[in-house]
């Protein structure tokens, strides 16, 4: 085990440097908000590191968390985060939805959006919950279906049980000595029992991928996964997915997309919903189009206008007051739908 952060042994006063250094080192950037009143104490144990991040926290004051754009694009993770609430309550509020995960449940953060979480103290003044930080490749190979899933799930079921019982079997045999295969093994073992928890998993067996199938999820989860990164280029996906360039024209060709309609596309559909959502809608114009890579506010405003008929700011005059990203996407589904872009 590794003691990650211990508020006991720190002066109120250096809470909030000293949070900020792990976190730097350990997650993903965001904003530490402790209950006044006397900083209580908030410990974090690392259990895991590779090939997932195991982390348990104990607190016994409310503690609140925020990752915004600004973090986002200073700290571009890609990380999947699933938080198991063993006691207390955690309250997680993003641009699409909000939940609430009850001691004995579960849910899903992705890091590369906006979200508030507030973890609560239960009667007895204590919280305690398990973190565990999935990669996105990983994540992506066992829990694809898992990804737009926001809802909490239980974890006591007989399904849950078995979670349970990984993760406690990763406190117990991973504490106290390194052990890689067996890390390896115990973290495919969760994600493989998450999936059963959620209810995701196929119920006939998966169609095998070709080489090329599994080369293009690659690419198109590299890509999703730097959609903020305005350096992000066809060469420089080819190298980092470890083929040719020729090669990547060609699977995005015979995909019937070419690497530019997949970036911008993607790149849009993010924008359009930072220019109405509440985390973002009173940023500037400018502001959206460079925290989604756009080097200029004119260049994202002649594409967005190609791509959905308006400007960004009629789109956002329209559609930004008070609604949110769901309320937009039931009452105007029309406005959702790209048109084609040009290469």
């Amino acid at each position: 085990m590794k003691m990650l952060f211990d508020t006991a042994s720190l002066a109120s006063t250096d809470i909030g440097n000293a949070y900020a250094s792990m976190v730097s080192r350990e997650f993903y950037d965001g904003t530490l908000d402790i209950e006044p009143g006397g900083h209580g104490t908030l410990r974090m144990v690392k259990v895991m590191a590779n090939p997932i991040s195991v982390t348990h926290i104990s607190n016994s004051k409310r503690v609140g968390y925020e990752r915004t754009w600004a973090h986002i694009r200073n700290n571009k993770t890609g990380l999947r985060v699933i938080w198991f609430v063993q006691r207390g309550t955690l309250t997680i509020d993003r641009s699409q939805s909000a939940c609430t995960i009850q001691a004995g449940h579960a849910g899903i953060v992705d890091t590369s959006t906006p979200f508030r979480a507030n973890l609560k103290v239960d009667a007895e003044s204590k919280s305690e919950a398990i973190a565990v930080l999935v990669p996105s490749d990983i994540f992506q190979g066992y829990l694809h279906n898992a990804d737009q899933f926001f809802e909490p799930f239980s974890f006591q079921t007989h399904e849950g049980r078995v979670v349970e019982r990984l993760l406690s079997l990763m406190v117990d045999e991973l504490g106290n000595e390194n052990q890689p295969e067996l890390a390896k093994s115990l973290a495919g073992s969760l994600l493989e029992a998450v999936l059963d928890c959620i209810g995701c998993r196929r119920k006939s067996p998966p169609r095998r991928y070709s080489v090329a199938e599994q080369r293009l999820a690659d690419i198109e989860n590299y890509i999703l996964m730097n959609l903020y990164d305005s350096d992000i280029s066809y060469f420089k996906v080819a190298e980092r997915c470890k083929i040719s360039p020729r090669y990547l024209g060609y699977l995005l060709k015979a995909n019937g997309t070419s690497f530019s309609e997949l970036l911008w596309k993607n790149r849009l559909s993010k924008a359009r919903d930072c220019l109405v959502s509440p985390w973002s809608r009173d940023d500037s114009v400018k502001t959206v189009a460079y925290m989604m890579g756009f080097k200029s506010a004119a260049h994202f405003s002649r594409m967005f206008k190609a791509s959905y008929g308006c400007t960004p700011m009629e789109y956002r005059s329209k559609y930004g007051t008070e609604n949110n990203a769901s309320q937009v996407l039931v009452s105007h589904p029309e406005a959702l739908e790209p048109v084609a872009l040009s290469a």
